[in-house]
């Protein structure tokens, strides 16, 4: 479309500047008309290879931002899962007896911070 206005102007041109050239740059301007429509109908043209560069840059970084969220979003719901699991062990663990210390070790307790007393037993002493 930018091609035939461009011939339209140097038409113009070339009447402006003299009589003898019309005719000829006429049947230039046809015979490029006629050859435009044998170009389109062959097809398109490939696009230039720094486009299909960008266009693979471009598909690989997002590929990567995507594959990054989905994978962190199935490995945080993994862990949450799994420290639920975890959490429902120990407050099965805690009133089992199996968890009970054997017979003759002292007592000890501990804290919710993690730090474990040994309970005092005044009849231990008394056995001894």
């Amino acid at each position: 479309m930018a091609d035939e206005f461009f011939d339209d102007e140097q038409e113009l041109m070339d009447q402006a500047t003299g009589a003898a050239e019309v005719p000829a740059q006429k049947t230039r301007t046809s015979a490029s008309r006629e050859a435009r429509p044998a170009k389109s109908a062959s097809g398109r043209e490939a696009p230039p290879f720094w486009m299909v560069l960008a266009i693979a840059v471009i598909a690989l970084l997002l590929g990567m931002v995507i594959g990054y969220l989905a994978g962190s979003s199935a490995t945080l719901s993994a862990l949450e899962s799994s420290q639920a699991a975890s959490e429902e062990q120990l407050a099965s663990a805690a009133d089992d007896d199996s968890y009970a210390l054997p017979e003759g070790h002292p007592d000890v307790t501990v804290d919710e911070d993690g730090t474990a007393h040994v309970a005092e037993d005044d009849g231990a002493d008394d056995a001894a």
